[in-house]
């Protein structure tokens, strides 16, 4: 059915940019953290997004039941910023190096909050499409009556 294969690709949205979203949540949550266990700052992490790819012939072999390929999208990895840490000078701090400057996190709250906009109008538009994918299953059922 035409409409589950929808629901799957619209379903791997939502996951994806819930995915992005507590990511991002983590990396404002961590924005201070000049201490992690590695011994340095917290580390931006950012998600890389990856097609689950469905080709033509996949989706007539779906149609014919042959095929159970479904498309959308998935988290592919969550990748470690390599942008450089803050310094910042405060030689009152414990973690204060011999010059008095201590590393901040290389997160910038202004970028994540933009970051965390855009996921959140994504999701948004993906449970735009989830409605329009259940009114047509509702059309599609009032005619079946």
């Amino acid at each position: 059915m035409a409409f589950c294969s929808s629901l799957d690709i619209v379903g791997s949205a939502l996951t994806a940019e819930r995915f992005r979203t507590d990511i991002i949540i983590q990396n404002i949550s961590n924005a201070n953290t000049t201490v992690t266990s590695s011994g340095e700052p917290y580390r931006r992490q950012q998600v890389v997004f990856e097609e689950i790819p469905v080709s033509f012939s996949d989706e007539l072999n779906k149609a014919s039941g042959k095929s159970k390929a479904k498309g959308g999208v998935k988290v592919a990895q969550v990748v470690e910023s390599d942008r450089d840490f803050v310094p910042v000078y405060d030689p009152t701090n414990p973690q204060a190096d011999e010059q008095g400057y201590v590393l901040y996190p290389n997160v910038d709250k202004t970028e994540e909050m933009i970051d965390l906009m855009a996921a959140s109008n994504a999701y948004e538009a993906n449970l735009t499409a989830l409605s329009v994918i259940k009114a047509m299953i509702n059309k599609t059922l009032e005619l079946g009556k």
